[in-house]
């Protein structure tokens, strides 16, 4: 029996057998897994002598079959999530950690239709997001640390089953009808400048100083005044990321000459260089990740 096949097999009777208590068909979790596989294999990356494949999935759907499928996403997440895993080993692909598959809404997509966009993200994210969907769905971590998912719907064991890393995903995507955290949500890992020796600036003085959108290849000139970075058209650096807070981050020069970054409360915070900050100072290539969108501090 092929891959696809045993995917289906585990499926039928947890999401496509309950289609007549939610009335009309829901989403076929077979039809998502290989468009999921299939944007797999469009957005791989070559590097290093590798191929890689994205880590993040995100599958957009209406609004009512959100509400009809919510109490199967942690199985349908987890299963597919497997899936792409062993799809990508079979191809050859390597991924930076365990994928994650989440759930949004879109309202302009028709009931039954849902589309599926595959993105390159960095793991300390990717986890970030793991964590945030595991609370979305009210679930729980074993001693083990496996998942532990209360009724209805709980993840069938073994095999494909939903065993994997603990399943967790973004709240508050306000834009796609989550309720937004806000500024007051406390973050973890979260770390000072002042407390990480970030202290010597004189890397700083007399360069230009850029800041590289990675993901969307496009360079915003920092001019030494305070400037917004968020996914509003308001802002002076304007990220298209969903993921991205309307008004995320703030950056500015200070007397000493040293690049403040400074998470504004953003819903899913900021992180430069693998760890997330309330305010850091820069230094020349640090790696910035916001949403999904990679971004580097330059100077030249």
């Amino acid at each position: 029996m092929g891959l696809l096949s045993r995917f289906e097999g585990k499926m039928e009777d947890t999401v496509e057998g309950a289609a007549d208590r939610m009335g009309a068909a829901p989403l076929s979790p077979v039809q998502i897994a290989k468009k999921a596989e299939k944007q797999m294999r469009r957005e791989k990356m070559v590097g290093a002598g590798k191929q890689y494949a994205p880590t993040l999935y995100t599958v957009l759907v209406n609004p009512d079959d959100d509400r009809r499928l919510l109490g199967y996403y942690p199985t349908l997440a987890g299963e597919t999530e497997t899936y792409l895993s062993a799809k990508a080993a079979e191809h050859g692909l390597v991924m930076d950690g365990h994928p994650l598959v989440r759930f949004i809404v879109d309202d302009d997509l028709r009931h039954g239709k849902f589309d599926v966009i595959a993105e390159m993200v960095a793991s300390p994210l990717v986890e970030q997001l793991r964590q945030e969907e595991f609370a979305r769905y009210g679930l729980m971590r074993s001693q083990s640390g496996r998942p532990v998912a209360p009724a209805p719907a709980p993840a069938p064991a073994g095999g494909y089953g939903y065993q994997e890393p603990a399943y967790q995903a973004p709240q508050a995507y306000d834009d796609y009808g989550y309720e937004d955290a806000g500024a007051d949500e406390p973050h973890t890992m979260m770390f000072d400048a002042a407390a990480d020796g970030y202290d010597d600036v004189d890397e700083n003085d007399a360069r230009q100083a850029y800041i590289y959108d990675i993901t969307n290849d496009r360079a915003f000139t920092l001019p030494g005044r305070a400037e917004t970075i968020g996914r509003e058209s308001k802002n002076d650096i304007v990220i298209p990321d969903i993921n991205v807070s309307r008004v995320h981050a703030e950056i500015r020069q200070d007397e000493s000459g040293a690049w403040i970054l400074t998470d504004l409360g953003s819903t899913n915070g900021t992180i430069v260089n693998g760890r997330q900050i309330k305010s850091i100072a820069l230094h020349d290539a640090d790696r910035i990740v916001m949403g999904t969108t990679n971004l580097e501090f330059q100077l030249i």
